[in-house]
């Protein structure tokens, strides 16, 4: 789960300055702030990690990505492309990592965090290039292994690490390649050396930390009067929450359970969703059932008053489908996982932002406070 970052040269940043994120971090600002354009760098980071070609240093993206940024050049802070971009992530390990130096069987290196930075500049063609990047292995805030690599035009790439100490391989010194995408090394780079293999455990992490990385939009897709779900397990809800309903599903299908803290009784994933729907006032009561034996539609039937009839999701008002894929999010992310939600709270009344404030706390607790919600 990420637990700092700081970006340069991005958009409407010059320089963010650090940013400690909590487990709650709620960022508030004017209209056109740049709120929204910090999860944009971030959704624009996991989308090369997923990216095939290792040679693109930053997918800014397509019609087929999470999000599409433009141009590298559109997203540089003045469109100045003398300027690089920066990034510094920070997070905490899910277990504690230990690499050993394969030439030295008492070299070992444990830590509980990490801390990585790049900088990616334009190329002579306004391409983004990764110039540099760097890995720290941290034990309670203190490097015990760092690893640069860096690839500056006109100057040869290189790499070093400390204090392990890298070992070139007998015979013919070939030359090391540059950076691929902005985080990982090259297979022949790291072939070079005898003992260069304890350092791909640093790319794993960032991947897996990226693949905990989830984003919720400001505006969810409207209601539907059915929803397909084939009996599949689902990552999140959807950059839209249009995974909202299969998440919900699929907890179900695992038997996921919870409770509201102390000493209540656990009780399952959509009876907790729906308590919490009514606790907010949008509706009496809430269910998710098949249309027909066999199909793999369902329909999604509330009811606003502890009287009246059930109803379609398509009847009543629009705030409970935009605040649900929220709370699924909430309570369906995985412990060691980062959501980022933007508006969670829109198209609710004023008193029912302030219990989607709790409910949200509430789905932190549930992880034990091991992962992170930022919403703006």
């Amino acid at each position: 789960m990420l637990t700092h970052l700081h970006i340069k040269n991005f958009k409407a940043w010059k320089d963010t300055g650090p940013i400690r994120l909590a487990p709650l971090t709620v960022i508030f600002g004017a209209n056109s702030a740049g709120k929204s354009s910090l999860g944009h760098l971030l959704m624009a980071l996991k989308q090369t990690t997923l990216l095939t070609d290792r040679k693109r240093a930053i997918h800014m993206g397509d019609q087929n990505s999470l999000i599409d940024l433009g141009t590298f050049a559109d997203c540089l802070y003045g469109h100045n492309a003398d300027e690089a971009l920066e990034v510094e992530l920070g997070w905490k390990l899910p277990h504690p990592v230990s690499l050993e130096n394969p030439l030295s069987a008492n070299e070992h290196y444990r830590g509980n965090a990490m801390h990585f930075e790049t900088a990616i500049r334009a190329d002579k063609h306004g391409q983004p290039k990764a110039e540099s990047f760097q890995y720290q292995l941290l034990k309670n805030n203190a490097t015990v292994l760092q690893t640069d690599h860096w690839a500056i035009d006109k100057e040869e790439p290189e790499i070093k690490a400390e204090p392990l100490r890298l070992v070139m391989k007998q015979g013919r010194k070939w030359p090391i390649d540059p950076p691929e995408k902005f985080y990982r090394f090259a297979d022949v780079t790291l072939a070079r050396y005898q003992n260069a293999d304890v350092l791909t455990e640093f790319p794993l992490q960032f991947e897996q930390v990226m693949d905990g990385l989830s984003f919720l939009g400001p505006m969810r897709v409207p209601p539907q009067r059915t929803y397909s779900w084939a009996g599949d397990s689902v990552q999140d809800v959807g950059l839209h929450g249009q995974f909202a309903i299969p998440a919900l599903l699929s907890a179900q299908q695992e038997g996921r359970e919870l409770n509201r803290g102390g000493r209540t009784h656990y009780r399952p994933f959509e009876a907790v969703i729906a308590n919490w729907l009514k606790e907010l006032g949008v509706i009496s009561d809430f269910t998710v059932q098949r249309i027909a034996k066999g199909r793999k539609d369902y329909e999604v039937l509330v009811r606003t008053g502890s009287t009246g009839p059930h109803v379609r999701l398509t009847d009543v008002g629009f705030g409970t489908s935009q605040v649900l894929p929220a709370l699924v999010q909430a309570f369906y992310a995985e412990p060691n996982s980062t959501v980022w939600m933007e508006q969670p709270e829109i198209h609710l009344h004023p008193h029912a932002q302030a219990g989607l404030a709790d409910a949200l706390i509430r789905g932190l607790l549930k992880n034990s406070a091991n992962s992170r919600i930022i919403a703006i």
